[in-house]
């Protein structure tokens, strides 16, 4: 309910006030929602009166069918969703046609369009997302379209991007409104058409209102839906914390990398913490992230010894679409990501089996890797690979190389080191004639204009100086 560090007490929500001399947060998060959709922090905030504790199960089946709305984060959240599945219509025939509507973009969203089209495949599912595509940010948009493709092809899922969700449609109207309609993988707005009263199977909704990214004046989009699901992230459970430790803007406890907060003799773990390695924030929500900085605080609050530098993790995750599954090790924050093996996976029609990766360059080293469809052996070399923190020549030779050849040795691209006066250049011939082509003189004399020398050298891995590059054109052109 609250606590007073100065005291080094909390107050729980019964009353009882508790003293400390060490205190864990691990609070965890929340689903997000949109306004008017109850989410709790606690399981009696979330289902109390809705689930019977001692046989977990629904007490008004009714309640979570038609035009119910979901979110997943625990046993009770599944349960409903599992009875939503199964509800059928009053007079026994089907009716109702509507799709299952999932909102978001992210991992659940995904992962929930993926399962949801799995098992329950009488029903079709249309994923909602504010962006162009799933993981912005985490994938590129080859790598989107090869789960989005595969969700299509394989189980019919539509997808409406660039659209927000604004407001549950209510069970009450019923009128002319514009829709969602066209090619599964884009969505558009329709005309205006007729709906009728919402049946009375339906309790919370009748669907989603939906308003246009890039038009927000279309704001009045009407999508029906035989029930919602929201995976649109998380919120962290830390109000309760009354602002007395250092936080993020999003609320969550900023720890250093053992875990330590702000105050001493309290520690943070879990998806409510955000690790700050030298101003850089990192915030890794899985289990696996859970675990280790569990055993690490463990040591640190009995004065065992843990090494210099604080907890050795390297953030990790995986995610399973469907038949494909992935795993992915390092960091996402990156300046280029190449990928080797995607282009044929991605044009094939049957995605099952492909193997395939995507390496994360950050000034040129490996900082992220995802492989999808790997094989156990070629799993258990991705940690290896961040840990090297391997530089790369140039993303262009790493995607000419096998996933293999990477596992094995990370450091294969790794330039040599430079004597004085020396610079990395591309040597491999077809780089070369591509990269003059590119300012070639339009008569095709094989000519370049001397001001696009610099522009070229660059291409070829040349970081020269003003000085160097007008001897460079001197040279060159001696009369100017």
């Amino acid at each position: 309910e609250s606590v007073s560090f100065a005291s080094k007490q909390i107050t729980l929500s019964s009353g009882v006030t508790l003293s400390y001399k060490t205190l864990l947060i691990a609070t965890g998060v929340r689903a997000r929602v949109i306004d008017g959709i109850r989410s709790g922090s606690t399981w009696s905030e979330c289902h109390s009166g809705d689930i019977n504790p001692d046989t977990m199960s629904i007490v008004d089946p009714r309640r979570y069918g038609f035009g119910s709305t979901h979110t997943v984060r625990d046993m009770g959240d599944a349960l409903k969703l599992v009875e939503a599945f199964s509800r059928i219509e009053d007079d026994s025939q089907k009716t109702c046609y509507d799709p299952i509507v999932v909102v978001g973009g992210g991992f659940i969203a995904m992962e929930l369009a993926a399962a949801i089209s799995m098992y329950s495949e009488d029903n079709h599912v249309t994923v909602v997302m504010k962006g162009e595509h799933f993981l912005e940010g985490v994938f590129n948009k080859e790598m989107s379209e090869f789960y989005e493709r595969h969700l299509s092809q394989k189980f019919g899922v539509r997808f409406a991007r660039n659209f927000r969700v604004t407001d549950l449609w209510s069970t009450a109207s019923s009128g002319a409104y514009c829709s969602l309609d066209g090619p599964a993988m884009d969505l558009h707005k329709t005309r205006e058409r007729v709906f009728e009263p919402t049946p009375s199977q339906f309790t919370e909704c009748r669907g989603v209102i939906l308003e246009d990214v890039n038009n927000p004046s279309d704001s009045d989009i009407r999508l029906p839906a035989r029930f919602v699901v929201f995976g649109v992230g998380s919120e962290p459970n830390t109000e309760w914390l009354g602002g007395g430790l250092e936080m993020t803007a999003g609320g969550y406890v900023k720890v250093n990398e053992n875990c330590e907060t702000s105050e001493e003799g309290v520690y943070a773990i879990g998806d409510v913490a955000v690790v700050d390695r030298g101003g850089e924030l990192e915030r890794t929500g899985h289990v696996d992230a859970a675990r280790k900085m569990a055993r690490h605080v463990a040591k640190v609050a009995r004065g065992e010894f843990v090494e210099s530098g604080g907890m050795d993790h390297i953030p990790y995750f995986y995610s399973r679409v469907l038949d494909l599954s992935w795993k992915f090790w390092g960091s996402s924050e990156c300046h280029e990501i190449v990928t080797i093996g995607l282009g044929k996976a991605g044009k094939d029609e049957g995605a099952e089996g492909k193997t395939w990766a995507a390496f994360y360059l950050r000034d040129g080293i490996i900082v992220g890797v995802l492989l999808n469809g790997g094989s156990d052996e070629q799993n258990a070399k991705l940690e290896g690979v961040i840990r090297a923190e391997a530089k790369v020549a140039s993303g262009k030779k790493l995607a000419k190389c096998s996933i293999d050849e990477i596992l094995k040795d990370p450091h294969l691209l790794t330039p040599p080191t430079l004597g004085l006066g020396e610079f990395h250049a591309e040597t491999d011939p077809d780089e070369v004639r591509e990269a003059f082509s590119a300012f070639e003189d339009e008569s095709g004399s094989g000519l370049m204009k001397s001001e696009d020398l610099e522009s070229l050298m660059k291409m070829l891995g040349a970081d020269w100086d003003k000085e160097e590059l007008a001897d460079a054109v001197t040279a060159l052109d001696e009369e100017g």
